[in-house]
């Protein structure tokens, strides 16, 4: 019982004063997925720290999963952007690269059991991959020169494929679309 009165005051005095947001700070652009595109980031995940991941998504079923590639400060992040910058201009060396990274992060998770149908998105996504190869090196190319030069990218909406260059962070973030289930890659530009 006394537990019980503890626990209750303590959640009392907790809920009492303001609590902080924990999703103060990130964009559209992050490392995020939120399933109803509004203003404001409220209906999804972020991840504060990540400076690169995969996200799959399913608007339809309210469900995102996240996998972090690179957080701030390890040498991974910059192991990526190397990849990108080595690969730009090799559509088929940046498909193999993505479909590496893909077979890391969203390829071999588990699957939730009451999301089957992923089974076969995650099939689907390596040809996917491939059919955009040469949008796919355009995106990277894109998202090379607003680093270097702070070039404008407009960004990449064609069928299965979108690509955007944040204009205030300068993330990249690169989707893929199968169905209902969207796969996207993101990474923040060098520092």
């Amino acid at each position: 019982m006394v537990r019980f009165v503890a626990a209750a005051m303590f959640a009392i005095a907790v809920s009492s004063g303001p609590i902080p947001s924990m999703a103060a700070g990130p964009t559209h652009e992050k490392c995020t997925c939120d399933l109803t595109r509004e203003d404001a980031l409220n209906n999804g995940a972020s991840v504060r720290n990540a400076t690169a991941c995969w996200s799959t998504e399913d608007p339809d079923l309210q469900w995102c999963d996240i996998t972090v590639q690179a957080i701030e400060g390890d040498n991974r992040h910059q192991t990526i952007i190397n990849e990108l910058v080595q690969l730009q201009n090799d559509p088929e060396g940046m498909t193999a690269f993505l479909q590496r990274q893909a077979e890391e992060s969203v390829l071999s998770s588990a699957v939730p059991a009451n999301i089957e149908f992923l089974n076969q998105a995650r099939a689907e996504l390596p040809a996917l991959m491939k059919a955009f190869d040469k949008l796919t090196s355009a995106c990277v190319q894109g998202f090379i020169r607003y680093q270097e030069k702070k070039e404008f990218f407009t960004g990449i909406d064609e069928g299965a494929f979108s690509c955007r260059v944040g204009n205030v962070t300068g993330w990249l973030r690169m989707s893929f679309q199968i169905g209902n289930v969207s796969f996207v890659f993101m990474v923040a530009p060098n520092a």
